[in-house]
């Protein structure tokens, strides 16, 4: 069970499971994002998504037509891997959306 604590040889609460992030892990600016544009847009369309944008904070926008987030947290991880840090990927069914240019 998650968060029980586990057996012997087990370490207790949730860190078997939860990805480890530290103090040090934060989000990619939009200039480390955009000097990967192109491969982005590569994978955005490789996962069915489309219309990449990005936000001023580095935040990446994209349209989704499938139900749920599984091709976004895909991406979101694969975007981290190219720039070496954390990339925020949003669908554009939100208001914080709006301000977003283009990939």
């Amino acid at each position: 069970m998650i968060g029980s604590g586990g057996g012997p040889g087990q370490r207790a609460g949730y860190d078997w499971d939860v990805p480890r992030t530290t103090l040090v892990d934060r989000k990619a600016t939009s200039e480390e994002v955009m000097s990967h544009a192109a491969a982005l847009r590569q994978l955005t369309a490789g996962l069915g998504l489309s219309d990449p944008r990005l936000r001023g904070d580095g935040a990446v926008i994209v349209h989704s037509d499938e139900t749920g987030y599984r091709a976004v947290t895909r991406l979101s991880a694969a975007a981290s891997e190219l720039v070496g840090t954390y990339v925020h990927v949003i669908t554009d069914d939100v208001p914080g959306a709006a301000d977003a240019r283009e990939l």
